[in-house]
């Protein structure tokens, strides 16, 4: 069996944040270009918030594309702050007494089903049952020798700053020569 040591997921939307692992790395759209996110980048933009409380932001902030509501009234300065904070959407709300700004404790107190629900909407799943899966997927070389596949890596890379596709590229390559001498 192959294993692979790490995963890039490439994806414009804010959600996808919260799978970022050692070995999971986002190339994420930002206006105008791709940026690579890694578990320290993802700190170093949120105040040493983990990846998984990036569905706790959402929960307050929204998401427009997604159509995940926000908390009325308040923004990313003040969900950062609260999350960093409290640490869970869920700590907060037990907590609202502790919000020192009114406004904010008001919105909270009226919005929090909304913003649970927007929680709820916002978490990627990973507990599938396992009727759900197909046990026999297998990792094979592409009908067409991988032509589609080296030109979307390469799409994707000439967006990406810095960044090659050229590596995945020769990866797969080896993995699918691999695959024809097993």
């Amino acid at each position: 069996m192959l294993s692979f040591c790490q995963v890039r997921v490439v994806s414009p939307y804010r959600d996808f944040f919260q799978i970022i692992s050692h070995s999971l790395r986002l190339l994420h759209l930002v206006p105008r270009e791709w940026a690579l996110f890694v578990m320290k980048d993802f700190a170093e933009q949120y105040l040493s918030l983990k990846p998984s409380q990036s569905v706790d932001m959402i929960s307050l902030v929204g998401d427009k594309a997604a159509n995940i509501p926000a908390v009325d009234g308040i923004g990313d300065v003040h969900a950062l702050q609260l999350i960093n904070r409290f640490g869970t959407l869920e700590n907060l709300l037990q907590c609202v007494d502790q919000v020192a700004e009114e406004r904010i404790k008001k919105d909270l107190i009226t919005h929090a089903d909304q913003a649970v629900l927007s929680k709820e909407l916002a978490i990627l799943r990973c507990d599938l049952p396992d009727y759900m899966f197909n046990e026999d997927l297998e990792f094979r070389r592409p009908a067409d020798n991988g032509k589609k596949f080296t030109s979307l890596l390469n799409a994707i890379s000439a967006y990406a700053k810095g960044l090659s596709a050229d590596p995945v590229i020769r990866r797969a390559s080896y993995l699918w020569k691999r695959l024809d001498s097993m």
